[in-house]
């Protein structure tokens, strides 16, 4: 199978940094981490929003590169409409706190389905080519607090 080009070996050794996948047709070779870096070094925005009917809601921008944060509240808050800059250090910063929650392995849906009303959230992440969607109905991912703390961090603005 080696020879006719359908595997390829490794080493006599085992390592943590050794490639795990290989392609034929560009003869590349990667490991689960580099993989993982790469999908979280592609993303170029977010866009997540959180709140309820009687509760307004409350969204959150982020174009990573021109590092403007965009945050707006819904007809039913009395906070106004708030836009910055971003360090390039927060930036990164985010990026790594994204990784370490692992969002692009959260389940496409949380829902909930004995609750009518509550809270609703959503979460789109930009990348070049496929934008990747993340959303629920009164149900969350284990990480979903440590991201509303992170989007209050990085905005200045409650996120819950």
């Amino acid at each position: 199978m080696v020879e006719e080009g359908k595997r390829m070996l490794g080493g006599g050794y085992i390592r943590d940094s050794d490639p795990e996948y290989y392609c034929k047709d560009c003869e590349t070779r990667w490991n689960r981490q580099t993989a993982i870096d790469k999908a979280y070094d592609g993303i170029i925005g977010v866009t997540a929003y959180v709140g309820g009917y009687f509760d307004g809601y409350y969204e959150v921008e982020i174009d990573f590169e021109s590092r403007k944060l965009r945050w707006s509240p819904s007809f039913a808050s009395d906070e106004e409409y708030y836009e910055k800059i971003i360090r390039q250090k927060t930036l990164d910063n985010f990026i790594a706190e994204l990784k370490r929650m692992n969002v692009l392995d959260w389940k496409s849906r949380y829902i909930e389905p004995d609750v009518c009303d509550g809270t609703q959230w959503g979460l789109e992440i930009r990348r070049n080519g496929r934008n990747i969607q993340k959303s629920g109905s009164n149900k969350f991912p284990d990480e979903w607090h440590d991201f509303c703390r992170l989007i209050k961090k990085v905005s200045g603005k409650d996120f819950s």
